[in-house]
């Protein structure tokens, strides 16, 4: 007599405690008996203007880096407008070295303390990305100098937060992060200290790699990890595959999507077909028309792993003309879809 082996994963939704969706896992990892619930975890926030956070995401992490970075560009632009309308303008005209003063000692006071605060958060996100797009990543160094402000070594951006534990110190003087000391382990091959990185420098090597991310990237990694889950995976691993596969649906839609070549076809030419059966039969004549004209109205989808990860479907949510409409398509079928539609879309305009 055989048993029955279960490779099951399923997330329970709860939206009871708004804005916050919830979701649970039910694992069954072999055998009946060998199932489990794991605690409840926040999937989403709906904020005031609508909007759904979903946390955990490679989105959010994006969001989260640009976001800081533009708490810069901002801070630059009312800190410059201050400067003007003082009439205070660099010494000697050298670009950014700026006369002593209350003003400018004020500006710089709160520059430093700013970028302490984005410097620590952008680095812990990027970090998170680096290991994510490793490859992507990697082509993205940042110029490390020397006292004498000789440059002696690059950094990878994945390394700086490493690099900031590891110094147990950080001390901003104008655009650079200076007194730094390192082993072999992160960079100059000789253990030194006074060792700086351009501020500005770091921030642009960031965005440059934040721009280059392509549904593409985020595609090819969702396929491997999906393809390899299972009941028995971590639950970190089925949190990340369900929390950005639920994220998806926002870049398969757009003007400049095409919905002939992605995954939502299927279902909008399904209820298209049933909508031109129902007007057939209030309108028989028109089935003599050469051509007809139809439209639909439907939602931003929503994509699930089905719970049966033998089955290896991704299921499709989404209202079409206020109707909720669904339906599965196997993994390799639907990320085909979605490259096709969007694969070269970027991941975050910003």
């Amino acid at each position: 007599m055989s048993t029955v082996q279960h490779n099951r994963v399923q997330v329970v939704f709860n939206d009871e405690h708004k804005p916050y969706l919830y979701g649970a896992m039910h694992i069954v990892d072999g055998t009946e008996q060998n199932q489990r619930w794991e605690k409840p975890f926040i999937v989403s926030k709906t904020t005031a203007n609508g909007e759904e956070i979903v946390y955990g995401t490679v989105k959010r992490t994006l969001e989260r880096i640009t976001s800081q970075l533009d708490r810069i560009r901002k801070f630059q632009a009312d800190a410059q407008a201050k400067l003007d309308a003082h009439g205070i303008v660099p010494v000697d005209g050298k670009k950014g070295v700026l006369p002593e003063g209350d003003v400018t000692g004020q500006i710089l006071d709160e520059q430093e303390d700013l970028i302490e605060e984005v410097l620590i958060n952008v680095s812990v996100h990027t970090r998170i990305l680096s290991e994510i797009f490793t490859k992507k990543f990697q082509s993205h160094r940042v110029q490390v100098y020397d006292y004498d402000d000789n440059m002696v070594d690059t950094i990878e951006l994945s390394e700086i937060a490493n690099l900031l534990l590891h110094s147990r110190y950080l001390a901003i003087r104008n655009e650079f992060i200076v007194d730094l000391h390192s082993d072999q382990k992160f960079m100059t091959q000789q253990p030194q200290t006074g060792l700086k990185i351009n501020f500005l420098e770091y921030t642009k090597e960031v965005r440059e790699a934040v721009a280059g991310v392509t549904v593409k990237d985020l595609v090819t990694v969702l396929w491997q990890r999906t393809a390899k889950l299972s009941s028995s995976s971590s639950v970190k691993d089925i949190m990340f595959t369900t929390q950005n596969l639920y994220t998806i649906g926002g870049f398969v839609v757009g003007t400049t999507i095409p919905i002939e070549t992605g995954p939502l076809k299927a279902i909008l030419d399904r209820v298209a077909d049933e909508h031109l059966k129902m007007k057939f039969a209030k309108y028989p004549k028109w089935r003599k028309a050469k051509q007809l004209v139809d439209s639909v109205v439907f939602s931003t989808p929503r994509f699930y792993l089905e719970p049966d990860l033998n089955q290896k479907q991704v299921r499709i949510q989404m209202q079409v003309n206020g109707q909720d409409e669904r339906m599965v398509m196997d993994y390799e079928r639907f990320y085909k879809r979605v490259l096709a539609a969007s694969g070269s879309t970027k991941l975050h305009a910003g």
